[in-house]
């Protein structure tokens, strides 16, 4: 596993082809009944990948370059708290309380078809 300068530059690489990726996809998805769907599709995405890498039993090697600077910046929790905000602030309580469950039921059932991947592997 790399060290110091080497992991900082894989994270630095995965980060920014991470970003692109989720400006290609949370750009291209329209909002859904008021709901930003863009979002929730990168974050659903990104946790099913980073929980397939990281239950697979043997020692994945690009830790750095993938699980941190790739998924790290692909997905994001900073935009879904903002969108989310902004649901709220216009008065939009359903729609608000919505996103919020849809993120977390979506996340969390993306983690558990990860472990089920990363089992049958």
């Amino acid at each position: 596993m790399p060290a110091g300068l080497e992991a900082m530059l894989l994270v630095g690489l995965g980060g920014s082809i991470g970003a692109c990726l989720r400006y290609l996809v949370s750009g291209t998805v329209p909002l859904l009944k008021g709901i930003p769907t863009g979002t929730l599709l990168v974050n659903v995405i990104g946790s099913t990948i980073l929980a397939t890498l990281t239950f697979l039993s043997e020692p994945f090697g690009s830790i750095h370059l993938i699980n941190i600077g790739m998924l790290g910046s692909f997905t994001t929790f900073s935009t879904f708290a903002y969108e989310t905000f902004r649901l709220l602030e216009e008065g939009q309580k359903l729609l608000f309380a919505s996103n919020i469950a849809l993120n977390l039921l979506l996340c969390l059932s993306g983690v558990f078809i990860g472990q089920q991947i990363a089992s049958l592997i």
